[in-house]
């Protein structure tokens, strides 16, 4: 059944995006293959947190500029989510300490598939929660930004008289319309995977406080609240970039081999 599905979004992604799917296909690709090779860089010992932030940032690396290309778009995004997830990482590594998470709660112990398993992997689970926390945030961070960018190198392609207070303005009322739909999607997202764990919480008769207090709730209220984070810090940081580049396309030469509007703009000046 695995195999089924996997050949039909496959053959969906491709039929619908043609050149386009086929390149998302195989960043998603390259993206399995990071993940894959820091847990496995985790297992040999390594610090999680430590592999999870450059991994972090070849995932967002590759899922903005080889996919989209080099342009202000895809810069604007990439400078904006490096910086949310600089401000997130302290917070969540001090969080994460405190709040005392790890990577297997109360409920997952006693689940058949690990409740058999040897607890002593040698690896701090602590850390391991702050990972999965990091690389949650960092697919919503990413969407967020993206369509602030896109839809601000959208307003000012269309008309370029406009200054970087103007397309600011912009990209803050294009963020206020995308956050209420993101923060709404991560907040479904997390109910729908965490529904087996709320009807299990109400058939032991868990009181408010008893959920509250439980591990296996905290590490998914902070997953999502770190997700959300992501998402409104990213907005504005991705508004005030993209202004800033657009109205200084020049400065970023180096960085816009395939923007439309450069190469629009050196084509004229020749």
């Amino acid at each position: 059944m695995i195999k089924l599905l996997a050949v039909i979004f496959i053959l969906l992604l491709y039929s619908i995006g043609r050149a386009r799917g086929t390149i998302t296909l195989k960043a998603l690709c390259f993206n399995i293959a990071v993940l894959c090779i820091s847990i496995i860089l985790m297992s040999w010992g390594w610090d999680p947190v430590l592999v999870t932030f450059p991994g972090c940032l070849i995932i967002c690396y590759i899922t903005l500029f080889y996919q989209n290309g080099k342009n202000a778009k895809t810069l604007a995004s990439f400078s904006a989510v490096i910086v949310v997830l600089i401000l997130l990482f302290t917070l969540s590594y001090s969080i994460g300490y405190m709040s005392h998470l790890s990577g297997v709660n109360e409920i997952m112990r006693n689940e058949d598939e690990i409740a058999m398993l040897s607890p002593d992997v040698n690896i701090n689970m602590s850390k391991i929660a702050i990972a999965v926390i990091l690389t949650g945030l960092i697919g919503a961070a990413m969407d967020a930004s993206i369509a602030v960018s896109s839809a601000v190198y959208e307003v000012y392609k269309n008309n370029r008289d406009l200054g970087i207070i103007e397309l600011f303005k912009s990209g803050i009322h294009i963020g206020s319309d995308i956050l209420g739909a993101t923060v709404n999607t991560l907040y479904f997202a997390c109910l729908g995977g965490s529904l087996t764990l709320f009807i299990l919480f109400k058939n032991y008769h868990y009181t408010l406080l008893e959920v509250i207090n439980s591990k296996a709730f905290c590490q998914e209220f902070v997953d999502i609240i770190f997700s959300c984070l992501a998402c409104v810090l990213v907005v504005p940081l991705t508004a005030i970039i993209i202004s800033y580049i657009l109205s200084n396309l020049d400065q970023f030469e180096n960085y816009l081999l395939d923007d439309d509007l450069y190469m629009e703009r050196k084509y004229d000046e020749e």
